[in-house]
This record gives C-alpha cells, structure tokens and sequence, in this order.
C-alpha cells in the first residue's frame, strides 16, 4: 500500500479560529453504508445524510481501518493514529489535526507524524485490510545479526507463541495474569462469522 508524507505549515492564529484539517478521497464505489473499526469488531454507519440522526452525526471514531465497498471491490482507508472518520456518498474522509478554543487552546499544535494508506481490494473487505492495518500500525521489527555462523540465541526465529485457525480471528492481546500464574490471551471474531475456531 501506498504511503504518503505531508509536510505543510500553516500562518493561520489558532487562538483565533478553530482549525481541523482533514484529507479526503473520492472513490468511484456507490454504497449506502460505511464499515468503521471499533476495539474488538467494527460497526456500519451510513454514507447518506437523509435523517436528522445522519446530519447531527459530524464524524465516526474508528481505529486503524474504515472501509467502503459495493459488490465486487472496495477501498479501505488505513491510518496509525487518527480516530475521527467521515464517509459521505463517495467519499472518505479522515481528520489530521484539530485546532479547538475550548477545552485545550493549544491543541494539536507543533510537529506530528502520521500515516495513512489507501488499500484498495476486490470484493468486500476481509481479513487482508485487518492484516494490512495491524501491519501499518505494528510494523515487522527487524534485528541485524553478524555473517555467519549460527544466530545468537536472541536473533534466532521461534514458532508463533499463539496461532488460530481462522482467518477471521484475530489474537489482540497476550499478557501475563495479573496474579503471575498464567498468560491471558484475547482474542475476537471480526467479520461477523459464526463457527469454530481452535486457539494453539
């Protein structure tokens, strides 16, 4: 997936005005509802403004991905550390920074870092845009070791501590109990799927 650098500066008084800078995409995917990632699962919200309800409702909190798809593809937006999302007919938005009076009037001002990425997919999204997302949020850690030889013992490649296997589960958290006696392991379904799944 594609990543984008922003650099920009802005001349504009954030004490005076409330700032909110937000990037938006229009895609070419007719679809009357939104999928928004939450903690755990993920929810719809509609793309529509037809109801009161639809135009109180300013943004969406999601986490690492939104996505919106018709029949046979779609788009998902990915990010690694902004919540606030709208998608509104065709297009898909997602706020960068915001610049408020009240309660912090020096919010969200100085440097930032941020990425986010367009996957575009065939079908309805799936496990590959969860993938895609936990991999821009949690990138591969690599470690360099010396030519040669065998690894030192703290470089060598160990077998997943857990694994499932469904595609559509995703392992969130592992943990020590708080107690010391045993690990705890959270896991959640993500595709509103029913059936088995074995934990190893």
């Amino acid at each position: 997936y594609n990543r984008r650098r922003l650099d920009f500066e802005t001349t504009i008084d954030w004490h005076e005005r409330h700032i909110l800078l937000k990037v938006a995409f229009p895609v070419e995917i007719l679809s009357p509802a939104a999928t928004y990632e939450i903690q755990w699962g993920n929810v719809q919200r509609p793309t529509h403004r037809n109801t009161s309800w639809d135009w109180a409702r300013f943004e969406v909190c999601a986490q690492k991905w939104v996505d919106l798809s018709e029949g046979g593809y779609g788009v998902s937006l990915l990010n690694d550390c902004k919540y606030g999302h709208d998608v509104r007919d065709n297009v898909m938005r997602i706020s960068l920074l915001r610049g408020t009076i009240m309660p912090d009037p020096e919010a969200d001002q100085g440097e930032h870092r941020f990425v986010y990425s367009l996957l575009p997919h065939a079908g309805c999204w799936d496990e590959t845009t969860v993938a895609a997302a936990y991999a821009l949020n949690d990138p591969l850690l690599v470690t360099e070791r010396s030519a040669g030889g065998d690894a030192s013992p703290q470089h060598r490649i160990a077998p997943s501590l857990f694994s499932v296997d469904r595609p559509n589960v995703v392992i969130e958290t592992v943990k020590q109990a708080e107690d010391g006696n045993g690990v705890i392991v959270r896991f959640y379904e993500s595709q509103r799927q029913r059936g088995q799944v074995t934990l190893r």
